[in-house]
């Protein structure tokens, strides 16, 4: 059992359940903390949920949402856009596409193609050659490097950051497996390291 999100509330507290022994009650937000990698430090891959009634029970959620995908997708997007990603390429508070492209990214990095469903949004059709969609849209920084921090906003981004469309699904794979990731100069290539001019 876990200590699941059941309600996201507007001041980033969040109402959660304890199924096994029974708890209920709200984390506040400063106490929805991000997971901790081998290596120390903030992982953007996983939020940590403590029980709220101080029993020590505890739950890593990851990004890709596992039992309760579309609360807790929406959980990583929320405190994403509200505190920023602790992998440094989205700042706190920004009202752009770039926050949900970056834990889509993250969530399809994880689970593949489909499994983003954040509450409250249509399940998109990632890139899938059989059903005929073999583009997809990446985010990328607007500097040298060309960064790659999204994938398929739904909206725009800021000045700081922009789109580019490929249209070759093994990309799509490499983008998958690549981390970070760069756009080559000529905008139709994931690479494993910048490609600068």
């Amino acid at each position: 059992m876990s200590v699941r999100p059941v309600t996201l509330n507007a001041d980033g507290s969040i109402d959660v359940v304890y199924d096994e022994r029974g708890h209920s009650g709200t984390v506040a937000a400063a106490d929805v903390v991000w997971g901790t990698s081998s290596g120390g430090s903030a992982d953007h891959n996983y939020i940590m949920l403590e029980c709220p009634d101080g029993c020590g029970g505890a739950s890593a959620w990851p990004v890709a949402g596992g039992a309760a995908a579309p609360i807790a997708q929406q959980m990583f997007l929320e405190k994403v856009q509200r505190e920023g990603c602790p992998c440094g390429t989205v700042e706190a508070g920004r009202s752009d596409a770039l926050p949900e492209g970056h834990v889509r990214l993250n969530c399809n990095r994880m689970d593949g193609p489909g499994r983003w469903q954040p509450a409250g949004a249509e399940l998109l059709r990632e890139v899938d050659p059989q059903a005929g969609k073999t583009s997809f849209q990446v985010i990328y920084q607007d500097t040298a490097e060309q960064m790659i921090t999204g994938l398929e906003p739904s909206g725009g981004v800021g000045p700081d950051h922009k789109l580019a469309v490929l249209h070759d699904p093994t990309e799509y794979d490499v983008l998958m497996r690549t981390d970070p990731a760069y756009l080559s100069q000529d905008k139709a290539h994931i690479l494993a390291t910048p490609e600068v001019a």
